[in-house]
């Protein structure tokens, strides 16, 4: 019993770490188990792909395929243009968002 333990207590050690079960911040249940469920289905990819690479690497762990996935994944260079565009973008949508949950309220004097 003691041996499962500590495979178990290893598997939540490294979701909390290296896979982001730790780093959520939502307010509701739904985006909870939504985090958990992405955190539960990269421990399976990481799993999969030890256990794929066993004979070859056989001390690969998530960091280390956390380190190769964001080495090798393909990313679309920006400049310093294209990162103001974005950050204004998201400020109109929060903007917008404000508007939108004021309104819901029914007071719109709370818009600043």
């Amino acid at each position: 019993m003691q041996v499962q333990r500590f495979w178990i207590e290893q598997a939540f050690k490294e979701a909390k770490i290296e896979l982001g079960m730790a780093h959520y911040e939502v307010r509701g249940w739904k985006g909870w188990h939504h985090q958990m469920a992405l955190v539960c289905l990269a421990q399976l990819f990481t799993v999969r792909e030890r256990l794929a690479a066993l004979p070859d690497v056989p001390m690969l762990s998530a960091r280390d395929l956390v380190e190769l996935l964001s080495h090798y994944l393909p990313r679309r260079p920006r400049d310093e243009a294209e990162v103001f565009r974005q950050m204004n973008l998201r400020h109109e949508r929060r903007t917008q968002a404000r508007i939108s949950h004021a309104g819901r309220k029914g007071n719109s004097s709370n818009t600043t």
